[in-house]
């Protein structure tokens, strides 16, 4: 065997390391690196969650109230018939509440929606001052059933203008 010299020794070592350093960085670096990505996109994608789920605590008593008064426009049961008295009984007890005095309401049919939702319309004739109306139209919105004037008509009843007639179509919403 021939002996090696000092510079093909070197160039022997310089070539077994680099091998060396190519298989470590495929074999044993490379996938520590890609493992440490992996993590730290789940960290990543963890802090945006708790981040979402911190502004869902900081909003927490806002979010329950909104429920509250969601799953109150959810309490109307029963068949459409039962629905419509509960919607026209609401509107009565706001009408009472706002001093209007009711001349007629009835039901002017039912209308059935895309998916599980049901409108009533009611058709209401009433007397009042302009206070006691906006007061009516005002619990109508703040109302635990979904309620909303559809149209609304005002006219004076006599010549001083104080006492206004009152005819409106209001629309109770339903989900089934």
């Amino acid at each position: 065997m021939k002996k090696i010299n000092k510079k093909e020794k070197i160039l022997l070592i310089l070539t077994g390391l680099i091998l060396i350093f190519f298989v470590l960085k495929h074999f044993v670096f490379g996938p520590i690196y890609e493992n440490a990505n992996i993590y730290s996109q789940e960290i990543a994608m963890s802090k945006a969650l708790m981040r979402r789920y911190m502004a869902l605590e900081h909003n927490r008593l806002e979010i329950l109230k909104a429920q509250k008064q969601i799953e109150g426009y959810l309490s109307l049961s029963g068949t459409d018939e039962d629905k419509a008295a509960m919607v026209m009984s609401r509107i009565e007890a706001e009408a009472r509440k706002a001093k209007l005095q009711i001349q007629d309401m009835n039901s002017s049919g039912v209308t059935k929606e895309k998916g599980s939702v049901t409108l009533f319309h009611i058709s209401l004739r009433a007397e009042g001052q302009l206070k006691n109306v906006l007061d009516f139209l005002a619990g109508l919105e703040n109302s635990n059933i979904l309620l909303q004037a559809e149209k609304l008509s005002l006219s004076a009843k006599d010549d001083s203008g104080s006492v206004l007639k009152i005819e409106a179509t209001i629309l109770g919403v339903a989900f089934s």
